[in-house]
């Protein structure tokens, strides 16, 4: 029997899903699954007496049932705190495979219950953002291909994106409002990791559903699985991904064309979300597509944005002004230039430099050292080639490759921003230089995942004696410096693009403006309180997504209203539009 699906919703919000399915078809799709918890009409209803326990519970039962057992898989590791003998590298290991069993067990009740697992997730925000996203999301993607046991979006790959139209017939994707679409060759500091990569769009999905309230029938992960360059994927019986090398040249193009085409014929109002590409292809895709179809690069525009919110919350602190700092990135991929991007944006629309004098306030380097118009660079990178007046006197060794440490003595930078993916590179001496060009350097190590860190936060409060204002792209623990527990903020883009989601696909605008992501750091430094300034945090608690990303869909509609003459709307509309995870009435369809 050919499932049928029809979602009926109220003005009040009421929602009711209307469905023909019966049985074990109702079990067995995770929308429709409510477990124990339906009702004795329900179960009359579709036929599901005899096939789940008679007893009914609530969803806050379910709720507890599911912590309690996700709290058990971490009993052995809770017991190894307490032993003396342990050392710290193994505790770190037994900690990676409990998160790891942790993420698979989430990942198998979203498969099974998926509003019981968006509930719990709700409930248990803080606890499960690591688990459910970086640090822990990366050996996850590691794993794909051992670990998963069901699957969840749409994979498509050069065997069937002639096929795609009819891929997307599936009752499950009758009502996307949102697609999350990675190529997998970009996957976090992981680089190409083929088709492990579609955890990253499945991650980011459910952080729309929990820190915005986007449906979660109205989301569609996918992966284009345009084959991998990784030995070691290519070499495993296991790999479940398409056997090739990676596609490039005019056949990358062409898919990448047919799939838009595919897509926005079929969804012509849908929002997509361009993810973990690989740096060149990151920004090109950005650049060709962005007004052609409602879309946005979270690597590239959401990470500028959430890095130049830190800085903003920063200088609450020192009382500077952003027009008096340089910048040094370190790092020149998608998040790097992105990041310099939103910083010279800033500049010029908010202090009135010029694109020039706004990029010569930023120096950044790559591999090869610091990039200057000597250098030979892709498109991307181009913006931000150093001018020579401004290093052509500077003491180095070799000005064809300036090192990290050169570039701070010379330029005297009072933002240190990394994201290049490389452990430990913010050494003593790198931050005691720092500590040289002012009293208060603004330190952000943003690589992902936690391993991938640029420095640890207690080792620069430590070489700067607490002076360094600090935030990291992963979770770090508390630690006591002086008689202060210092909570580090995390650089989160949970932060920034499920508001600048919601914003863009209530607006429906044809794109979205540049503007959006300087307005959103604003939004989100205005929004992170002062009390948390003085404990060292400069970013909010995880658990005001709901209203932070609620005043950035307001931002993002009236940056888009303003461009393109669409309609506005009050913070309570769009609050009334954030869906709170619950068992939604089910009717029987003929």
């Amino acid at each position: 029997m050919k499932i049928k699906f029809t979602v009926e919703e109220d003005e009040g919000n009421n929602i009711k899903f209307l469905t023909n399915a019966e049985g074990n078809d109702v079990i067995r799709a995770p929308l429709f699954n409510k477990g124990t918890a339906f009702t004795q009409e329900e179960r009359e209803e579709f036929q599901l007496n005899g096939l789940i326990p008679p007893h009914v519970l609530k969803i806050d039962q379910q709720i507890e049932k599911v912590h309690q057992r996700f709290l058990r898989i971490g009993t052995n590791l809770d017991l190894c705190k307490s032993c003396s003998q342990l050392d710290r590298n193994t505790y770190g290991l037994l900690k990676k495979n409990v998160d790891i069993a942790r993420y698979n067990f989430l990942r198998d009740l979203q498969d099974r219950n998926e509003i019981l697992f968006y509930a719990f997730s709700y409930r248990y925000l803080e606890e499960i953002i690591p688990i459910v996203y970086t640090p822990t999301v990366g050996d996850a993607v590691l794993r794909y291909s051992r670990d998963s046991a069901r699957f969840r979006g749409i994979f498509i790959s050069p065997s069937s994106i002639n096929n795609a139209n009819s891929i997307f017939n599936q009752f499950r994707f009758n009502y996307p409002n949102i697609a999350v679409v990675t190529d997998n060759q970009g996957i976090l500091g992981l680089g190409d990791q083929g088709i492990g990569g579609m955890n990253i769009p499945i991650g980011k999905l459910a952080f729309y559903v929990l820190g915005a309230g986007i449906r979660p029938w109205e989301t569609i992960p996918i992966s284009l699985d345009v084959g991998t360059d990784n030995i070691e994927d290519l070499e495993d019986p296991y790999y479940l991904g398409y056997k090739a090398g990676r596609l490039r040249g005019e056949g990358y193009v062409d898919f990448i064309d047919s799939f838009v085409n595919t897509i926005k014929e079929k969804y012509p109002n849908i929002l997509i979300q361009w993810e973990d590409f690989s740096r060149q292809n990151a920004f090109s895709i950005l650049d060709k597509y962005r007004f052609m179809v409602l879309s946005f690069n979270d690597d590239i525009q959401g990470t500028g944005s959430v890095a130049l919110a830190g800085i903003l919350n920063a200088l609450r602190i020192t009382g500077d002004e952003l027009s008096d700092l340089k910048f040094v990135i370190y790092g020149a991929g998608a998040g790097g230039i992105g990041i310099a991007r939103r910083i010279a944006a800033c500049l010029e629309s908010k202090h009135n430099f010029s694109n020039k004098n706004a990029c010569n306030r930023i120096a950044v380097l790559d591999s090869k050292g610091l990039i200057t118009e000597d250098k030979i660079l892709p498109d991307y990178k181009k913006s931000f080639k150093l001018n020579k007046n401004v290093y052509c006197k500077w003491e180095v060794e070799d000005d064809t490759h300036i090192n990290l440490l050169e570039t701070i003595n010379n330029f005297k930078p009072n933002v240190l921003i990394g994201t290049s993916g490389k452990y430990g590179h913010f050494d003593k001496n790198i931050i005691e230089s720092m500590m040289k060009n002012c009293e208060r350097p603004i330190i952000f190590p943003l690589s992902n995942p936690t391993l991938n860190s640029e420095a640890k936060p207690q080792d620069i409060y430590r070489y700067t004696k607490g002076k360094a204002l600090v935030a990291t792209g992963s979770p770090f623990d508390l630690f006591q410096y002086g008689n202060k527990a210092i909570r580090i903020g995390q650089g989160n883009n949970f932060f920034i693009f499920p508001g600048v989601g919601l914003g863009a696909i209530i607006s429906q605008g044809d794109h979205i403006c540049d503007s959006v992501f300087t307005e959103a750091a604003f939004t989100l430094s205005n929004l992170t309180s002062e009390k948390l300034l003085r404990k060292g945090s400069l970013y909010p608690l995880f658990d005001e997504i709901r209203n932070i990303s609620a005043h950035i869909a307001l931002s993002t509609i009236k940056q888009i209203s303003q461009e393109q003459g669409t309609p506005e709307f009050s913070i309570e509309q769009i609050r009334s539009r954030m869906w709170k995870p619950g068992y939604q009435e089910m009717i029987k369809m003929e």
